[in-house]
């Protein structure tokens, strides 16, 4: 619930993990209309670690190829012919694959935002932190950890503090690309909304809608050549259509709060530490209950008790132990 309070839910948000039990379910509990993918990053590990012979064709080292490509794939045909090829290299390998769950991490089935984020192990940086600092008690290692992450936000503020472009550097190349691919593509108005573009194929771009039938556009989060192709012809600008997630307004608010440390609860002030003295709330007082010690069973109940005589002075009821005759100096003659 802390984390839905510190983000927004306008849109619906993607979460990508590492499929440990449960996670899906508790997603959902909080934010209900959340998509979840799985991280092929993770994915791939237990796939590679669980194959088992025997393989065929290709052979076992072209399993995890064909593995990737079925994720990649934007085209529901396209990833059976990737998931087909694994089948007939290993029919255990394909159950595997089909028992995962592709619409959790298939591009061509996932309905989700991805964007393509697929293979990046993005725990691996914060998981070596926690490894640095695992010996560390537990304050010193909280300390440790927020330095971190304040030295982590104050690297990205600087690093994209002399970006000039629209879109983020990455993201910037690879619409310059499709823009110098989409130059000769013959672009045929079916409406003001609705266009065909001539490729090596024919495809249809819906700018309301954001969406090509190649499915690029779905699957970035940025225009595919057809759209800019259409933008050129009825001069729209690409940024207009690119996801807000990759403009460089959108990294700078991202990076720019600040993680402060609490240092008056690590390093209380003397004042400080006599109010808390002062409020301090102790457990309520508990008499200790009555011991439940166990009576120790009466092994002579219900047996007859033997008559023991005095060997000294014939007395009954005592041996010569514990006889008294001898300590009054009294000795009785048989």
């Amino acid at each position: 619930m802390t984390l839905r309070s510190a983000l927004s839910t306008s849109r619906s948000i993607t979460f990508v993990s590492d499929r440990e039990k449960g996670l899906t379910k508790c997603v959902l509990e909080v934010f209900e209309n959340a998509h979840h993918g799985y991280s092929m990053f993770y994915l791939m590990e237990n796939f590679m670690r669980d194959l088992k012979g025997p393989f065929h064709g290709d052979g076992r080292g072209s399993l995890p190829v064909n593995f990737l490509a079925a994720a990649r794939a934007v085209r529901v045909d396209a990833f059976k012919m990737f998931t087909e090829r694994i089948k007939r290299i290993s029919p255990r390998a394909y159950d595997w694959v089909m028992t995962v769950e592709p619409e959790h991490w298939a591009d061509s089935a996932f309905k989700g935002e991805r964007y393509s984020q697929i293979t990046f192990n993005i725990a691996e940086l914060y998981a070596k932190w926690t490894q640095e600092v695992w010996q560390l008690p537990i304050i010193q290692k909280i300390e440790k950890l927020i330095s971190k992450m304040m030295e982590l936000i104050n690297d990205r503020r600087n690093i994209s503090s002399d970006w000039s472009s629209k879109l983020t550097p990455s993201k910037e190349e690879k619409v310059e690309e499709e823009r110098r691919r989409a130059c000769d593509l013959k672009v045929l108005f079916s409406s003001d909304t609705l266009f065909e573009v001539h490729d090596t194929s024919i495809n249809v771009v819906d700018i309301d809608k954001r969406d090509c039938s190649c499915l690029a556009w779905k699957v970035t989060g940025l225009p595919c050549r057809h759209a800019i192709a259409v933008f050129s012809c009825t001069g729209r600008s690409v940024y207009d259509y690119c996801s807000n997630y990759f403009t460089v307004d959108n990294f700078h608010v991202t990076y720019s709060k600040s993680i402060n440390l609490f240092l008056s609860v690590f390093n209380p002030s003397d004042e400080e530490k006599a109010g808390s003295e002062a409020e301090t709330v102790l457990p309520p007082s508990i008499s200790r209950p009555p011991s439940q010690e166990k009576k120790k069973p009466n092994k002579s109940k219900g047996r007859i008790k033997r008559l023991v005589f005095c060997t000294r002075c014939k007395g009954a009821g005592h041996n010569k132990a514990t006889c008294k005759e001898i300590e009054q100096g009294i000795i009785r003659l048989t």
